[in-house]
């Protein structure tokens, strides 16, 4: 899988699953710049804020600006008070006028991991190039980890199916 090379793996995490199995997800470790420029309109609750190319972007969407940069199609996935995906950055909590559609069979193969899975989280970043998906999720280096529900969307991504050579862990830091 082609990916720039911030986003190239670099090791292993292996992580127990609640059906007692245990899976090896790749991990990349991207450094990322603070931004420095005014104040957004809108910052999720205290988000960190990162500098890509000039724009103020979440970690999620600095990793999106890659992919696309490469050749990729995608989106941010945000499950929070419905599902929503994200190209810009938001300016409320609605996210009504930045959510953009996604090709039909990408929101099919999302539902039906929600389904299997039994929950609507998602890795941050969904991405296709071809016949080629990508799952991406950003954690901040020491500060986050997986939740129970990402958990399960791995469970329910493997499930249908899905390598987990498609699943990507980002543990980001900034300069």
């Amino acid at each position: 899988m082609s990916v720039p090379k911030e986003l190239q793996p670099t090791e292993t995490m292996e992580v127990s699953l609640s059906s007692g199995a245990t899976v090896s997800l790749s991990v990349c470790r991207p450094v990322f710049s603070l931004w420095s420029g005014p104040s957004v309109k809108f910052d999720y609750g205290k988000k960190p804020i990162l500098n890509y190319k000039g724009e103020a972007c979440f970690a999620e969407l600095v990793i999106l600006r890659m992919l696309l940069e490469q050749g990729w199609d995608g989106v941010w996935v945000e499950t929070y008070g419905g599902t929503h995906y994200l190209r810009t950055m938001p300016n409320e909590w609605k996210l009504g006028t930045e959510n953009v559609s996604i090709p039909a069979e990408k929101e099919a193969l999302l539902k039906q991991i929600w389904k299997t899975a039994q929950t609507t989280a998602c890795f941050d970043v969904f991405a296709w190039r071809g016949d080629e998906i990508l799952f991406c999720e950003a954690k901040r280096l020491g500060k986050d980890k997986l939740t129970n529900a990402q958990l399960r969307f791995i469970e329910g991504t493997l499930a249908c199916g899905i390598s987990a050579k498609t699943l990507l862990i980002a543990e980001w830091t900034n300069l």
